[in-house]
């Protein structure tokens, strides 16, 4: 099984910018050196959930810091981007990783809210994503890029730049089994290690009917499918507990979107989808949180105990892990880490 790393990189009040990034640093090679397979960055703008929104400026600093490890932004929120721009950053980070680089794509969450910012209309969010994969497809794939749509109209476009990887660097989805079937990628999911065996069932299945059609996506043999997990490990399970509920709720408050009279923006189309049947993050209590396995804290033996299980009754073949998320500081993650790395990582 590959253990992987996911980051929000969640703004601390107590460093600077500069401080935070440089631990960061430290983490990812200190992860590599354990054996950690990959890591995996998000892209949020406008809150305290994420103080790296740039991933191809932050993902170059980690590529030059290190030689093994995986580096993957999950996801390019692609309406937020001009497809060509997308394509170059690809190519550009993979080379310079020498073929260390895995591509995360996705419309953005939630609902949208982050274009709505931006000053564009969310609903068209769907359409923007389509046509930019169709895009940055054709732009790994082929030497010109041509495309006609709502949103762009590219004609000969020469790619001056290629990807280090052939076809195209290793794709993930985040949260779709069909989507990520659809396409042969890799897939990030969540849910409990009792149901995930029919979600990998669901992906297994989708992909079987599609992997025959031609298309421009190449379908690896060995697919990963996991989840992600925030963990913690602590002194005993009820330190640990206490520690990561406290926590928890300066990652819930992260989601926040400050104006400028001290409130939290929520544009009109959030509202709506909070009024429907979604469980937004920040909606998510401790409690749940905890139940649906969203959150594993407890001691060494514990949380080992619990990976153990994973790893033998999932069906899946990666996990991926979050160590600093709310306000754990560097030491108490990077603790956790070395835990996991030298107890679980063969």
């Amino acid at each position: 099984m590959k253990i992987g790393i996911f980051d929000h990189v969640e703004r601390l009040k107590s460093l600077t910018l500069h401080e935070q990034y440089n631990q960061r640093i430290s983490m990812v090679k200190t992860a590599e050196t354990l054996g950690f397979y990959s890591y995996h960055v998000a892209e949020h703008h406008h809150s305290p959930l994420t103080a790296a929104p740039v991933q191809g400026a932050y993902l170059g600093a980690l590529a030059s810091s290190t030689s093994r490890i995986r580096l993957c932004p999950l996801v390019y929120v692609l309406p937020l981007h001009h497809p060509i721009r997308v394509i170059e950053e690809i190519c550009t980070l993979d080379n310079l990783t020498e073929g260390r680089l895995d591509i995360g794509f996705g419309r953005g969450a939630p609902v949208g809210d982050e274009l709505a910012m931006w000053g564009q209309n969310p609903l068209e969010s769907d359409s923007m994503y389509q046509e930019s994969l169709q895009i940055i497809m054709q732009g790994l794939t082929r030497e010109f890029v041509n495309f006609t749509g709502k949103h762009y109209d590219l004609q000969d476009l020469w790619m001056e730049i290629t990807p280090y990887q052939r076809p195209h660097p290793p794709i993930w989805v985040a949260g779709n089994p069909i989507k990520a079937g659809q396409i042969g990628a890799n897939l990030i999911t969540e849910g409990t290690i009792d149901n995930l065996p029919k979600i990998n069932d669901l992906y297994s299945k989708t992909r079987s009917e599609h992997e025959s059609i031609e298309t421009v996506f190449h379908f690896d043999e060995n697919p990963l499918l996991g989840v992600s997990k925030r963990v913690l490990i602590g002194e005993t399970d009820e330190s640990a507990l206490l520690r990561a509920k406290e926590s928890f709720e300066t990652y819930r408050s992260n989601f926040r979107k400050p104006l400028p009279d001290g409130t939290s923006r929520r544009p009109r189309i959030m509202i709506e989808s909070e009024m429907g049947k979604r469980i937004l993050p920040w909606r998510v209590d401790f409690e749940t949180a905890i139940e649906k396995e969203q959150i594993i804290a407890g001691s060494a033996e514990s949380v080992i105990h619990y990976l153990e299980r994973y790893k033998s009754n999932s069906g899946c073949n990666f996990l991926l892990l979050s160590f600093q998320w709310g306000d754990l500081n560097h030491e108490e993650a990077v603790s956790t880490m070395k835990v996991v790395g030298d107890e679980f990582i063969e």
